[in-house]
């Protein structure tokens, strides 16, 4: 067996452990279905149906299945190709869809471990560089803070995109090092890893900060000194090109518009928002070292003064934390400055969300800087193992000590992603003022035929919403819009009459709550208030079916006052929004007919 068959033979067992690490914390995760956002992207997502729309996916933005409603503010075209794949193949059954998120999570555990190996080796310690390498990538597979992306699908971007990055560094890191050969070299050396840096960016802006990694790796080995030669320029040039490509793709699909017109937490004053983005920088370090107390989708407790508590020890930690481990590190390792990298790069485009999410924290934009969490304990332990004395069992036995904790907070974590009711219980029961949480669980009741325990917890979300010292205006019109409905499948027919006609005070063109208020209407006997009503319904609505309605209704209506030929007038435009449609045929027929009229 030749040397690179040996060192595939010693890898094999830490690899098969790692793998075996992630399935034993996640394999529950293969009955959980589809949650939050899922039920839209996925579930109602018109695009997975035929890969003949992937036209239509790369020339849009991420929501441009959906007919309106959304900002154009993401460009993920390769994240429903993903989609697209996993439908293909398993349909609908959540199950197949989870078994990939737990493939991907095992190959990028693995593919962790290669990686922290081969910067060790490179390093040359002098300690051998595979239980190091095992233990960073140990924790990186059982960290609690990726149970959310591994648990969740809509995560798969950040799985994948990781992989690609990693995929494409690894290549790099070796081609840098004179590793593999000429035949490798050349691979490396190619557009391959820039072909890798295309599709990472077409699943997650996040990704551009690969050349930056690559550039960090570079320096840390050849230094800087004939950084701007041509043969080291050529590296970036191919990363050059291809963000030139993925900024003309963006601008194109989302027809320019590069920021959203509206922003959540518009209270918010520019000096507040970068406040803001220092504490949920600091939020992120700490959950990185201390991974507990991070419950999903919790709302934003902004921070308004630099003198509160919270912001000084945000400050604090985000100055301190990064130049603290600079300093060890340079005495350690020449990779001091990539791992910084790895850590702190793909935090800083998440410190955004504010201005676009309600839930500005998310564990899932902490998964590529895990793996700098695992560059730095696997180069500090080789540091320790290189060391007089046992001081390096000692750091090793802590770091596999560790893994057992984690694994079972993780597998804590997991849990409430397994269906909409657990997700949403868990981030009410961390949060009780959270009326997102409130209103999400009674829309679950709502489609489950439970509209009283449905119509009481909308009003919760509605009065702590408005109770909020910043109400939330765009969560204030969803609730007022959904709880008529609830209203009226709870026969409380009154109660909705009035919530309707508050709804539309706010959104006087919404075409539905026209409709729905003149049913109450026309029940009530108050048919000239419900022509009126089913005319704007049919003036604002986009849908032929509800204007059919709208216009048989009116016709109804008319009948109901006497007006024969206004009745007709208002049947025969229905039939033009619904051609062949027997019930309106019969109407018309009867009214036109011979006999008496109606």
């Amino acid at each position: 067996m030749n040397m690179y068959g040996e060192k595939l033979k010693k890898a094999a067992l830490p690899a098969i452990v790692l793998v075996l690490a992630v399935f034993s914390v996640y394999y529950v995760a293969l009955g959980y279905g589809f949650v939050y956002d899922d039920n839209e992207q996925i579930l109602g997502n018109r695009w997975l149906l035929s890969f003949s729309n992937i036209p239509e996916v790369f020339s849009t933005h991420s929501f441009g299945f959906r007919n309106a409603g959304y900002q154009a503010i993401t460009y993920r075209p390769m994240f429903f190709v993903i989609y697209m794949a996993e439908y293909a193949v398993f349909g609908f059954s959540a199950w197949g869809w989870h078994l990939v998120n737990l493939l991907m999570h095992s190959f990028n555990s693995v593919f962790v471990f290669f990686i922290l190996r081969h910067l060790l080796t490179a390093e040359n310690m002098g300690y051998s560089s595979t239980l190091p390498a095992f233990a960073g990538a140990l924790i990186f597979s059982v960290h609690p803070t990726n149970a959310e992306p591994v648990s969740w699908l809509a995560a798969i971007g950040e799985l994948t995109f990781t992989f690609l990055c990693l995929a494409a560094f690894y290549l790099e890191a070796r081609s840098i090092d004179g590793k593999g050969g000429r035949a490798f070299e050349r691979v490396a050396s190619s557009a391959v890893p820039a072909l890798f840096f295309l599709f990472a960016v077409l699943l997650k802006e996040t990704a551009v900060v690969l050349p930056v990694i690559v550039l960090a790796y570079d320096c840390a080995r050849k230094g800087f000194s004939g950084l701007f030669s041509r043969a080291r320029l050529s590296r970036y040039m191919s990363y050059a090109a291809v963000a030139a490509v993925y900024a003309g793709l963006r601008s194109f699909a989302l027809k320019g518009e590069m920021m959203p017109g509206v922003t959540l937490h518009a209270f918010l004053s520019p000096y507040e928002f970068g406040l803001n983005a220092i504490a949920l920088l600091a939020r992120y370090f700490q959950a990185l070292v201390l991974p507990v107390g991070e419950p999903p989708l919790q709302l934003m407790d902004p921070v308004l003064s630099l003198f509160a508590p919270r912001a000084i020890l945000s400050v604090f930690a985000v100055v301190a934390a990064p130049l603290a481990l600079a300093i060890v590190l340079r005495r350690i390792t020449r990779l001091w400055a990539l791992i910084l990298a790895i850590i702190i790069l793909p935090i800083l485009p998440t410190l955004y969300s504010p201005a676009i999410s309600r839930f500005p924290y998310a564990d899932r934009y902490l998964y590529f800087s895990t793996v700098g969490l695992s560059m730095l304990i696997a180069v500090a332990l080789a540091w320790f193992g290189a060391r007089p004395g046992k001081w390096g069992r000692f750091a090793l036995l802590a770091v596999l000590s560790a893994a057992l904790p984690f694994a079972m907070l993780a597998r804590q974590k997991s849990a409430p992603w397994e269906s909409d009711r657990t997700l949403w219980g868990a981030a009410l029961a961390a949060q009780p003022g959270n009326y997102v949480a409130v209103h999400s669980i009674a829309s679950d009741y709502l489609r489950e035929g439970r509209p009283g325990e449905a119509v009481e917890l909308f009003e919760d979300s509605l009065k702590a919403n408005l109770s909020a010292e910043h109400p939330d205006p765009s969560m204030v019109l969803l609730t007022r819009k959904v709880l008529p409905q609830a209203y009226i499948r709870a026969g409380l027919e009154a109660k909705a009459e009035v919530s309707l006609e508050e709804y539309l005070k706010l959104m006087p063109d919404d075409a539905p709550s026209f409709y729905n208020l003149a049913l109450i209407k026309q029940r009530k006997g108050a048919f000239l208030d419900a022509v009126e009503l089913y005319q704007r319904a049919a003036v604002f609505t986009k849908d032929p079916a509800l204007s059919a309605r709208a216009h048989y209704n009116m016709g109804e209506c008319y009948l109901s006052l006497g007006m024969r030929d206004e009745a007709l007038r208002s049947f025969r435009e229905a039939l033009r929004q619904a051609p062949g449609d027997s019930l309106i045929l019969d109407r018309i027929g009867s009214l036109e007919g011979p006999g008496p009229r109606p």
